[in-house]
C-alpha cells in the first residue's frame, strides 16, 4: 500500500476524502488529514507519504507554498495532486511549475479520482525500485541541479505559450466555434512533437481542460458520458486525432443543449431570436422588450434565470464571438471591428473583449494569424 495524506480546509471535502474514495482498492493507505498547510508539513514529516493531495486555497500556509516547501526545501520527489475549485491558469502554471502530478478541479468526481490514483501506481513502483536500488543512499548532482534551473527557465516561455493555448482551446468549446478546435488542439500537441515542452506537461494542460469541462458540465448527462470517455486520458491515441474529436464532440453538445434549453418559444427565446440577429447594432434590452412586447424588467429577470448570464453580458459575449471570427479571418483594424459591434469606442471594446477572454484583441489577433 502506497501511504497518502491529503490537505484541505473544508471540513466536507476531507469527509468525502475518507469516505468517497476507496483507497485500498486502488493500493493506497489514507494516513491522515490536514487543514492547513503548517498542519500538512507536520503530518508530512510523520507520515512520509508517498502522495500528497492539497487543496490550493487554506489559511496559514496555502497549497502552492506548500508544494513549495516540499519540492525545493525537502526535495519530495513522489506524488502531488492538488484539487481546487479556482478554475484559475495561474494556479495551473504554478502547479505545472512545481512538477505537480495531477491538477483536478471541485467537486470531487470519486471514478476520476480512482482513475488518477490507479495511474500513478506505475510510476509510484518505479520510484520504490529505484529507492531500493540507491540502498537509501542520497546524493546530490550539481551538474545534473544546473542542467535542471537551465531548463526550467528556458521552459518558461513555453509554458506560457502553452497555458494560453489551452485557454483558447475552452472558449472555443464553449462557445460553439468548433472549426478552428482542431487546429488549436493539433498546436499544443506538436509542442511535445518539437521537443518544446514533455508530454507529461501537455498531460497536465490536457487534464485541466477536461477537469474545467466535468466541473461546469459534468451534470449533464450526455455531456458527462463523453466527458467520462477514457480517450481523454490515453496519451497514445492523441495523434490519430481522437482528442480533437472528442474536444469537438462536447462543443457541439453544449451547443445543442444550449438550443434545447430555449425550446422553441417562449420570451426568453424570442429575445436570443432577436439579439443574434441585432446584436452589432446598439441594442438595449428595453429595445428587446418593446419589440416582442414584455416588461423590460420582467425580461431581464427571465432572462438570466433561462440563460445563466444576464441580458448585457449576452451581448457582450455575442460580439466577442464575432470579434474573434473576424480577428481570425480579416485583416480589419481592431477600431473598424468595434464599431462595426455596436461599440461606442475601440478602447471600451477591448476592454470586454479582455474581460471575456483573458487577453487583448491585438494579441489574439497575432496568435491566430499568420
Amino acid at each position: 500500500m502506497y501511504k497518502v495524506i491529503v490537505a484541505d480546509d473544508e471540513p466536507f471535502m476531507l469527509e468525502g476524502w475518507r469516505t468517497m474514495i476507496d483507497w485500498q482498492a486502488c493500493g493506497y493507505e489514507l494516513c491522515g488529514t490536514a487543514t492547513d498547510g503548517e498542519e500538512a508539513l507536520s503530518l508530512f514529516n510523520a507520515v512520509e507519504p508517498d502522495l500528497v493531495v492539497t487543496d490550493i486555497q487554506m489559511p496559514i500556509m496555502d497549497g502552492l507554498g506548500l508544494i513549495h516547501t516540499l519540492r525545493e526545501d525537502l526535495a519530495y520527489t513522489s506524488k502531488i495532486v492538488i484539487v481546487t475549485g479556482y478554475s484559475d491558469f495561474n494556479y495551473a502554471k504554478q502547479a505545472i511549475r512545481y512538477q505537480v502530478d495531477q491538477y483536478v478541479l471541485k467537486p470531487l468526481v470519486p471514478e476520476e479520482i480512482h482513475q488518477i490514483l490507479m495511474e500513478m501506481i506505475e510510476p509510484l513502483d518505479k520510484r520504490r525500485e529505484e529507492l531500493h536500488q540507491q540502498d537509501g543512499v542520497t546524493f546530490t548532482d550539481d551538474a545534473h541541479v544546473d542542467h535542471l534551473d537551465e531548463r526550467r527557465i528556458s521552459e518558461e516561455y513555453d509554458l506560457e505559450q502553452m497555458m494560453n493555448i489551452a485557454k483558447d482551446i475552452l472558449t472555443l468549446i464553449e462557445a460553439g466555434d468548433t472549426d478552428p478546435i482542431d487546429n488549436a488542439v493539433s498546436k499544443l500537441l506538436l509542442m511535445t512533437e518539437k521537443a518544446e515542452v514533455s508530454l507529461e506537461w501537455i498531460h497536465h494542460v490536457i487534464r485541466y481542460i477536461h477537469g474545467d469541462l466535468l466541473r461546469k458540465y459534468g451534470k449533464r448527462e450526455v455531456c458527462r458520458e463523453i466527458l467520462c470517455e477514457k480517450e481523454w486520458h490515453e496519451t497514445a491515441s492523441w495523434s490519430s486525432g481522437t482528442l480533437q474529436e472528442l474536444c469537438v464532440r462536447i462543443s457541439e453538445q453544449l451547443s445543442q443543449s444550449d438550443l434545447k434549453k430555449l425550446g422553441t418559444g417562449g420570451l426568453v427565446a424570442e429575445a436570443v431570436h432577436e439579439l443574434k440577429h441585432h446584436y452589432r447594432s446598439k441594442i438595449k434590452l428595453q429595445d428587446v422588450a418593446n419589440r416582442i412586447h414584455v416588461n423590460s424588467a420582467y425580461l431581464g429577470q427571465q432572462f438570466k434565470r433561462e440563460m445563466g448570464i444576464s441580458f448585457s453580458d449576452y451581448v457582450h459575449q455575442l460580439r466577442v464571438e464575432e470579434a474573434r471570427k473576424l480577428l481570425r479571418r480579416t485583416n480589419m483594424k481592431i477600431t473598424d471591428i468595434a464599431f462595426k459591434l455596436g461599440y461606442h469606442d475601440a478602447e471600451y471594446f477591448t476592454q470586454k473583449f479582455r474581460a471575456h477572454t483573458g487577453e487583448l484583441p491585438s494579441v489574439y489577433k497575432n496568435k491566430n494569424q499568420g
